[in-house]
């Protein structure tokens, strides 16, 4: 029951990770904050924020990447495989199953 549960959660966190466009949207809302509270505010109340909403950024992508991979890990030693799907996006098979479309099945 754990493992299904852990396939299910690997499976979910992948809409949630972090890829490139998302990290740089993330740290430009940033910038943008800091640029709009040095126009209202105080260089150092808007530096101070700028830098606090980055690192609250760093800190959450760096816990959902930990996260997964301990999830991965875990697959893994049950006796999963990592595989690539069509799209690109990491999966996990059971031991002796294969992707969709597979067509050599004694593959090992």
């Amino acid at each position: 029951m754990a493992v299904l549960k852990d396939l299910i959660a690997f499976d979910v966190m992948a809409q949630y990770v972090a890829n490139r466009s998302q990290k740089v949207g993330s740290y430009l809302a940033c910038a943008v904050l800091t640029l709009l509270l040095l126009i209202d505010t105080s260089p150092v109340e808007a530096i101070a924020s700028g830098g606090a909403v980055a690192l609250l950024f760093t800190v959450a992508f760096q816990v959902g990447a930990i996260r997964r991979r301990k999830i991965a890990q875990r697959l893994t030693d049950a006796g999963y495989r990592a595989v690539r799907d069509e799209q690109g996006s990491q999966r996990f098979l059971r031991p002796g199953q294969h992707l969709p479309g597979d067509t050599n099945l004694f593959a090992a």
